[in-house]
């Protein structure tokens, strides 16, 4: 008998079974996704870290290098070091390297090196994860610059440096571990020995050094790091450890995880909301049934029995349809995993972990059935033959009062006054709709705004002018600022110097920081606290620089910095935030001086005179200085955040479709309880002389008034919580304090503007659909 009860509600309610069907099937197959997701993530870097074998500890350098020394320093530790090697790089100009129709790479905030492939560890590899071995006459290109010009195997680069120039054929895509990010500063380019040697020999590139070394299991790299500063070994650049590089691996993708995460969790609620509604609509449209199942004797539990077992085959269906469709998702959003991390990403621990999602989902249903199906207990079968025991609202909201809306706009809008703890679900499930648009879209504009650079430790400004080491880099900066000085197109400039100092850490040993020098009231930064450095001995740090992993300072502390061979204190003077060079870096007063012997390099940043053509001027400055780097701010940012901004464009409109899609579920199901809760009143309403028509604007008015407060609300929460819900997963990174860039246009208007055109149409359609029964059939019943 119940199998035969269950099928038959099957059949009498199609649509609104398919309709909850689809949403749960939809809640799964995010959930799955972004778990799936995440396990192709830990996977994918575990596989990709086991192949190419990054060094623990990595030392830049430029300038003079003694590789004994460094190889008796190996000699000594040997506890905890077990390989050492030193990759030589060959930096080439990205205006040297030419490629299509007489393009160059100019432009491009990269540092572009070849080089040879390791022997022991640190290995640069193809797509496959296997180890490169490129053949003369050919190079393997990074993949972030393969993306970044569209090029392709078999294309050709030519290298023009000098008195060198040789053609190379682009034989693989190079994937590299430790500088694969667009968050990194350099890219390496892999060419064969015999090529490389000629290049060596033409001086065709500037000179810098990769000391790497590959600790024992149980090696201490914080002793290793403080006895090779204490050594005074080479060490002009930064020192970086190895998890850094796993970090700026996953980072992008796991960004995009953690929106897909919580944008699963809020389904998840709205899928028990969804539940809810639609046991309502159902328990009230069979409360006659149930008064006579009782009456009849049949227990409470056996009653239950009947609506669970519904939910429980829907909600299996949902969960097995939505696992296997999750898969199809997830190849939308890890197409830059794949490319960047691992070609193969399946496994059998991906599809177990899939699992727990329709599990969840499915236990979940069940639990939420049974708790909403305690309000069968309450009923008597006397009451459930009498009448509708429906809650009704206490509130008064006499129509004599209205004096500002229409009759019909005013009694939709005292419904929900007087049946607020009824409409209170669907305002929820609005504003939640509301913040799974408007949060990603928020993300997505600060991430592409221009004054997303004072998250990367520089001040707004139109461009800027990167100097890297050359012979003539002290004379062309030199220069450089004389042209800028007497160029009218420029409104002002300001040069900054970066160097490598040495600098007292908490435990008192000395460590490497790199530190930018300059006058930085001219490009201010937002700074967390404090202020910049304005006089002598002042200094400001990055927010990972002052943290207790770091050098554990605040405000007013005092700083000890070595300064040709002598200790200098400065006084720490404000805290900014930097996600750059793993967010651990420092800006001084021009009074500490230049480290001449391990500049990094110079910067200018510049504003144009309004009405100047920006890309003109850039294209002149890039001519004139052939070895500099010249973007405008927005084109820096696009390229080091280029993948994250792309794979947060898809979760704009992928979050846009699911919030649609939600609201018009659950407004659809929504008003079908309530319109058959109300159909009583409704035919009286009718026989009383008012048109379909009326009626249907008495229920949009007050739905359309909750979708509009959930509207507002979802924006002002979106806006404020997701400021704290984003500084809060980039505190990690150096950003404890993000700040949405709002366009008004389209977080007030556009996206909003969508909501309502939806919900307003399922509005529409369920009210013009519902008032039309035959009035004597309901008046009868």
């Amino acid at each position: 008998m119940f199998v035969k009860m269950v099928k038959n509600d099957f059949i009498r309610n199609k649509i609104i079974t398919m309709t909850v069907f689809v949403f749960i099937t939809m809640a799964v197959i995010l959930a799955a996704g972004a778990v799936t997701n995440i396990g192709n993530l830990i996977q994918g870097i575990s596989k990709f870290q086991e192949s190419a074998v990054p060094a623990d500890i990595t030392v830049m350098h430029a300038g003079e290098y003694d590789q004994g020394k460094i190889d008796r320093f190996t000699d000594q530790y040997r506890d905890h070091i077990a390989m050492q090697e030193t990759m030589v790089l060959q930096n080439i100009y990205g205006s040297n390297i030419h490629f299509g129709q007489n393009q160059t790479m100019a432009g491009t905030i990269q540092d572009i090196s070849f080089v040879l492939q390791n022997k022991n560890f640190d290995f640069i590899l193809n797509l496959d994860n296997e180890k490169l071995d490129v053949k003369k006459g050919f190079v393997a290109v990074p993949i972030y610059f393969m993306e970044q010009h569209d090029l392709k195997i078999g294309d050709t680069i030519t290298v023009k440096s000098g008195w060198y120039e040789n053609q190379f054929v682009i034989s693989d895509y190079a994937r590299d571990f430790e500088m694969n990010s667009p968050l990194t500063s350099s890219k390496r380019f892999v060419i064969n020995q015999d090529d490389y040697n000629e290049m060596l020999k033409m001086q065709a590139g500037e000179l810098e050094y990769l000391i790497e070394f590959k600790l024992h299991e149980n090696g201490d790299a914080a002793a290793v790091q403080t006895a090779y500063n204490e050594a005074g070994l080479p060490a002009n650049g930064p020192i970086l450890e190895g998890e850094i590089f796993a970090i700026f691996n996953s980072m992008s993708d796991m960004i995009v995880a953690i929106v897909i995460i919580f944008i699963s969790m809020l389904l998840l609620v709205i899928a028990s909301l969804c539940i809810r509604l639609t046991f309502l609509a159902t328990i009230d449209e069979d409360m006659r049934e149930i008064g006579v199942m009782k009456a009849m004797g049949i227990s409470r539990k056996d009653i239950k029995k009947v609506y669970l077992n519904k939910y429980r085959i829907i909600a299996a269906a949902a969960g097995i349809i939505g696992y296997l469709m999750s898969f199809a998702a997830v190849n939308l959003l890890n197409r830059n995993m794949k490319l960047y991390i691992a070609s193969d990403l399946s496994g059998s621990l991906n599809y177990i972990l899939a699992l727990i999602a329709p599990i969840l989902v499915y236990v979940m249903i069940v639990m939420y059935c049974k708790r909403v199906l305690k309000r069968i207990d309450k009923i008597s079968a006397v009451e459930a033959l009498r009448s509708d025991i429906m809650e009704r609202g206490k509130n008064s909201f006499p129509l004599l009062k209205n004096k500002f809306f229409s009759t019909n706009i005013y009694m939709g809008l005292r419904d929900v006054g007087k049946r607020f703890r009824l409409y209170r679900l669907l305002l929820v499930i609005f504003i939640v709709c509301t913040f799974i648009v408007i949060l990603p879209v928020n993300i997505y504009n600060t991430m592409s705004s221009p004054e997303f650079s004072s998250y990367m430790g520089i001040g707004k400004q139109d461009m800027r002018i990167d100097l890297r080491r050359t012979d003539s880099i002290t004379e062309d900066f030199k220069k450089l600022q004389e042209e800028l000085q007497n160029d009218s197109d420029i409104e002002k400039f300001a040069p900054y110097i970066t160097s490598s100092y040495q600098v007292r850490n908490a435990e008192g040993s000395w460590d490497y920081m790199n530190i930018e020098s300059g006058d930085f009231s001219v490009f201010p930064l937002k700074f967390l606290e404090g202020r910049a450095p304005e006089g002598e001995g002042e200094i400001s740090l990055s927010l990972a620089n002052a943290a207790k992993d770091g050098l554990n300072k605040k405000v007013g502390d005092e700083v000890t910095v070595k300064t040709d061979g002598q200790e200098q204190k400065l006084t720490v003077t404000g805290i900014y935030q930097d996600i750059t060079n793993g967010g651990k870096t420092a800006k001084a007063h021009t009074s500490l001086g230049v480290n001449e012997e391990a500049i990094l390099w110079y910067i200018v940043s510049l504003d144009l005179a309004e009405g100047v053509d920006a890309r003109k001027k850039m294209e002149y400055y890039q001519n004139a200085y052939s070895t500099a780097q010249v973007n405008d701010i927005k084109e820096y940012t696009q390229q080091t955040l280029g993948n994250i901004i792309n794979q947060m464009g898809t979760v704009v409109v992928g979050g846009i479709s699911v919030a649609i899609i939600i609201a018009v579920l659950i407004t659809a199901l929504f008003l079908r309880m309530l319109l058959s809760k109300d159909m009583s009143q409704i035919a009286i309403m009718r026989s009383m002389g008012l048109t379909l028509k009326q009626i249907s604007h008495q229920y949009m008015a007050g739905t359309l008034m909750v979708l509009i407060f959930g509207i507002i609300f979802g924006v002002l929460t979106a806006n404020l919580l997701g400021e704290f819900l984003v500084s809060l997963a980039m505190s990690s990174m150096g950003a404890a304090k993000i700040e949405f860039v709002h366009i008004i246009w389209q977080t007030w208007l556009l996206c909003p503007l969508a909501l309502i055109i939806a919900v307003g149409l399922t509005i529409y359609i369920s009210c013009k659909v519902a008032v039309k029964d035959d009035l004597s059939v309901v008046l009868r019943s």
